[in-house]
This record gives C-alpha cells, sequence and structure tokens, in this order.
C-alpha cells in the first residue's frame, strides 16, 4: 500500500475510532457512564489469567492503552489481552490529553493509584481494573 492510503487510513481511523467504539461501549458492558453491566461477576482465578491480583496489574505487563471515554481506558498486555481501567466518576481531559501513570514496585492498584491527565495535570483515582473482552 502506497504511504499516502496508509496515512489517509490511520487518520480516518484517528478522526471517526472513537464513534466507531462508542458504539461498541454497550456490548462489553461499558456504557458512557462507566457503569458495569450487573451480570459481571469474575473470580479471583479469573482475574489472575489477566494478570490482576489483588485488585494490582503488573505493570511491566502494559503494552499499550488507548481511552475509551472519560470513564474507562483499555490497557493492551503483552501476549494480546486486554484489561478495562475504570475511572471513579468523569475523568476531565483524558479523552483529548492521555494520560501517563506511576507504579510502585511495578504494580498499578485500583482504589489505590490514580492517573495523570497530560496537559491539565488532574489526577483521576482507578476504581476497578478487570478483564476486557
Amino acid at each position: 500500500m502506497k504511504s499516502w492510503k496508509r496515512w489517509t487510513i490511520f487518520w480516518v481511523f484517528l478522526a471517526f475510532g472513537p464513534q466507531l467504539l462508542a458504539e461498541e461501549w454497550p456490548r462489553y458492558g461499558v456504557s458512557k457512564t462507566g457503569q458495569k453491566a450487573k451480570s459481571e461477576m469474575v473470580t479471583d482465578a479469573e482475574l489472575a489469567l489477566w494478570g490482576i491480583v489483588d485488585g494490582c496489574l503488573n505493570s511491566k505487563l502494559v503494552h499499550y492503552f488507548y481511552v475509551l471515554n472519560s470513564h474507562a481506558a483499555v490497557l493492551e498486555l503483552a501476549g494480546g489481552k486486554k484489561v478495562l481501567m475504570r475511572f471513579h466518576g468523569d475523568c476531565q481531559g483524558v479523552e483529548q490529553y492521555g494520560f501517563v501513570h506511576t507504579a510502585q514496585n511495578d504494580k498499578f492498584c485500583a482504589d489505590s493509584h490514580s492517573i495523570r491527565v497530560l496537559q491539565t495535570g488532574d489526577r483521576c483515582k482507578v476504581e476497578s481494573l478487570e478483564p476486557y473482552p
């Protein structure tokens, strides 16, 4: 494929990708408000398959992330598995600017860690880490 075609596809996805993902949120139990689907009950053994132990994820496993909306982001792990990271409330600016996080002892934990929104410096507490289809 020629270079200009690849860039065109990239920019189209960048412009319309969030809208396409918005149509898929309800399918995977992620509403625009970040509420969980009632039927979602995950055991500790299932969480461990995604590297989540005692509500914490080994930060060395995170290969890439993308923001779904102001309530959730997806962490793509080495090996292809994905983890849904939900924020407490509305995390303003995270969709526009992205975020960074700091792990302690290579662990990133729900309910005790937060992310920092780039550009604004605002902090958003992480509510949960859970397997993502």
